[in-house]
């Protein structure tokens, strides 16, 4: 059975004739900051980046995992700086590119929805921990 709370990687293949541009981020770079207007979304070819919440690490995304989503999704503010730890290959995606490729391969779509599930669910665990701490034994 597949472990629902790990991220399944992005296949780049996706992107092939697309004509998606990657970027490079150096290590120690704040890519996104928590507060700030959201219109990239970015997929991870490489590397890996670390996920802070009101400056507390809460989670890594690595090698074809995806962050920034919710808010090009929402339209609205980062809810996290994301910073990289190593050197990070990566494909920005703003709606345009990002609605573009829904259209061209659906299954993408699919992936996107799944991966929203996992985290929701990863968070819920966590949530349910931290409530059976702060309450005690019963």
């Amino acid at each position: 059975m597949l472990d629902p709370h790990k991220e399944r990687p992005i296949d780049f293949r996706i992107f092939k004739d697309l004509n998606i541009p990657e970027v490079t981020i150096k290590a120690g770079q704040t890519i996104v900051s928590e507060g700030d207007d959201g219109t990239l979304m970015y997929m991870i070819r490489s590397g890996s980046v670390e996920v802070q919440v009101n400056g507390i690490p809460v989670e890594e995304i690595s090698d074809g995992g995806i962050f920034g989503e919710m808010a090009l999704l929402e339209r609205t503010t980062r809810s996290a700086n994301i910073v990289a730890r190593t050197d990070v290959q990566a494909v920005p995606l703003d709606e345009k590119r990002f609605m573009v490729l829904m259209g061209k391969v659906p299954h993408f779509n699919l992936m996107i929805m799944r991966l929203l599930a996992r985290r929701i669910r990863k968070m819920n665990a966590k949530l349910a921990v931290l409530q059976a701490v702060s309450t005690g034994p019963a």
